[in-house]
């Protein structure tokens, strides 16, 4: 079974170097990586070269400053390279670029979706934009940060599932620690329900490293995949610990 980490960082000024996310990845038995760019730094130089060096085992995440007069510029400037492949794009409560990602689908870069509120709290902006723009490619990563208190219920109540009539939205597992501690029980029925309403082939796992803590940490999160202990059918595991974010990130079918 190929796995790949769908979202981790890596990073000269913040986390860590990539000599150290590759040693882990090595000794987990990971064998490719997504490498999404962390808030506050716009300069994606670090992660590109690192792109650059290994396209097989790497793809780039980069992040953008939208209140920049040049932001469609850096846009155009990230498509071209064609380094990375998608942009990482925070939406709050009261968003407002919603012109810049959809430049960012009209280029055919992914958007790697942060909702720093919660998705529940702006569903109507990110339904607005795949309104817009149908086509996009959307990830939700940390599965919408949902938070753990009645977190179904609050989902269920904006039908945040609705999402997944669009053709291409995927769920990002990750995150899971930032929300309650292991096993993460608490997010279950949500990953179940997710699971329900996106299918096996719209769900991506990712690590968060090393946000998700030290190499055991990493390795626990992992396994709770793998040996079949969240509410997904063991049938769907291979896609979810891998092929999807093969053809989601590499075009590899």
């Amino acid at each position: 079974m190929m796995i790949i980490d769908a979202y981790c960082h890596c990073g000269i000024s913040k986390y860590q170097p990539i000599e150290n996310v590759k040693q882990v990845m090595q000794q987990i038995g990971v064998k490719r990586a997504v490498l999404a760019q962390h808030l506050g730094e716009f300069d994606n130089s670090y992660i590109s070269s690192v792109v650059q060096a290994d396209p097989e085992m790497f793809a780039g995440v980069a992040l953008v400053n939208p209140e920049s007069s040049c932001v469609l510029d850096d846009l155009n400037e990230i498509a071209a390279a064609g380094i990375c492949k998608g942009v990482r794009w925070p939406i709050p409560v009261g968003f407002r670029y919603g012109d810049a990602i959809e430049h960012t689908a009209a280029l055919g870069l992914n958007i790697v979706a942060y909702f720093p509120d919660g998705l529940d709290q702006s569903i109507q902006e990110i339904e607005r934009i795949l309104q817009q723009s149908p086509d996009a490619t959307v990830v939700l990563s940390h599965m919408g940060d949902p938070g753990v208190d009645q977190v179904l219920n609050r989902y269920e109540a904006v039908d945040v599932f609705s999402l997944a009539s669009f053709p291409n939205v995927f769920v990002q597992l990750s995150g899971m620690k930032m929300f309650c501690g292991y096993p993460h029980e608490e997010l279950y029925d949500l990953i179940g329900a997710f699971y329900d309403a996106f299918g096996e082939d719209h769900l991506v796992w990712g690590s968060n490293f090393p946000v998700v803590g030290d190499l055991a940490d990493y390795d626990r999160d992992l396994l709770l995949l793998l040996d079949n202990l969240l509410p997904i059918p063991a049938e769907a595991i291979e896609k979810i610990a891998g092929l999807n974010a093969l053809k989601l990130w590499w075009n590899v079918d």
